[in-house]
């Protein structure tokens, strides 16, 4: 006999990016994005020694302990390595004001050149707007460039462990402003067994595929919502690996195959399929669609990292269902077989 769990991690960025993720026999705290975000600089002069005001909302009451700011000149993404742009020096900013969510000093033992943490004795967050001003940041030194800074929240007083929501803003320096601001864009993606349209709510967060049997395929779904303000659209990434269950593997599907009981395959689509019947095609205003790969009734196929759903343009909500197909050959070594899958949206830029 064989079984699987699926359960989910939701995890959305925003400038930006969002993750949701269907765990196999864990649930997890759904993070969310920070809210109505926003950074202005006092003046956008390469070098200047300047005050930078951020402006943001914490979207729930989980317990903040820290926040930390990254100055990064590559990406807004949070898993991504962060590259310090060019003369940005943060070591000697000063918190010369706060609101909203408050109590906060600037932790110099783990702060950085590019990187500020802020620190405050661990509680709960409320559901105000926040604003933090920093004295004594100089600007990057490159006209021009675009400058991202990733927030995000731990329950920590250090920034350690794993953020609890998290964000990004950007400006870009330029000699010839004396004030700079940057209104991010949205995205929002949501995971879970069933979702609203507009992902004003989602449930479930476990499948049970049952005894996996080499005389018929065993199926389950899930479903996933974005939407974003973004010009340039967005894509969302399918990130895992094939069912496991210790060192025995269920292989994946490399390219679309339609679904053979009695060999071993492990794959997904975004389609209403009838062999096996299983699955919704997409639903909503939007621009999003699943990509080619992922696009065929009856044909499933798995690669980690592949972008499985995208809007070449700002989208309204679309809500696409992922249907798992799972067969295995009659030798195939017991145990329970599980995985993780992670979604993740990120915009073009």
């Amino acid at each position: 006999m064989f079984k699987r769990h699926l359960a989910k991690i939701l995890s959305i960025a925003v400038i930006c990016l969002g993750a949701g993720s269907l765990l196999i026999n864990t649930s997890h705290i759904y993070a969310i994005d920070i809210n109505l975000r926003s950074v202005t600089l006092l003046s956008v002069v390469p070098s200047a020694l300047t005050t930078h005001t951020f402006r943001l909302s914490l979207p729930t009451t989980n317990v903040v302990g820290s926040i930390i700011l990254d100055y990064c000149a590559n990406s807004p993404i949070i898993y991504e390595s962060c590259t310090p742009p060019a003369g940005v020096d943060v070591s000697a900013a000063i918190l010369s004001s706060q609101s909203g969510n408050v109590g906060f000093s600037i932790d110099n033992s783990d702060s950085t050149t590019n990187r500020l943490v802020l620190t405050r004795p661990p509680a709960a967050g409320t559901l105000v707007p926040d604003t933090y001003v920093f004295d004594n940041i100089t600007n990057p030194s490159i006209p021009g460039q675009t400058t991202f800074v990733r927030m995000s929240t731990y329950a920590s007083t250090n920034g350690s462990g794993p953020f609890i929501d998290k964000g990004a803003v950007a400006f870009a320096i330029q000699s010839i402003f004396t004030v700079g601001t940057y209104v991010p864009p949205f995205l929002r993606l949501c995971v879970g067994i069933t979702v609203a349209p507009d992902c004003s709510s989602f449930s479930g967060d476990t499948i049970d595929l049952g005894n996996l049997s080499s005389t018929h395929a065993n199926t389950g779904q899930s479903q996933f919502a974005t939407g974003t303000n973004d010009p340039s659209g967005y894509n969302v990434y399918a990130l895992g690996t094939t069912m496991t269950s210790g060192n025995n593997i269920i292989a994946a599907a490399a390219s679309q195959v339609p679904s053979f009981p009695g060999t071993p395959q492990f794959g997904i689509n975004l389609r209403a399929n009838l062999l096996p019947a299983v699955g919704q095609d997409p639903v909503g205003l939007g621009t999003g669609v699943p990509t080619a790969s992922y696009n065929t009734p009856n044909r499933f196929m798995f690669n980690n990292g592949d972008a499985i759903a995208s809007s070449p343009l700002g989208s309204d909500y679309n809500r696409m269902t992922v249907s798992y197909l799972v067969n295995v050959p009659k030798n195939q070594t017991p145990g329970i077989y599980t995985t993780t899958i992670t979604y993740l949206g990120v915009v073009q830029f």
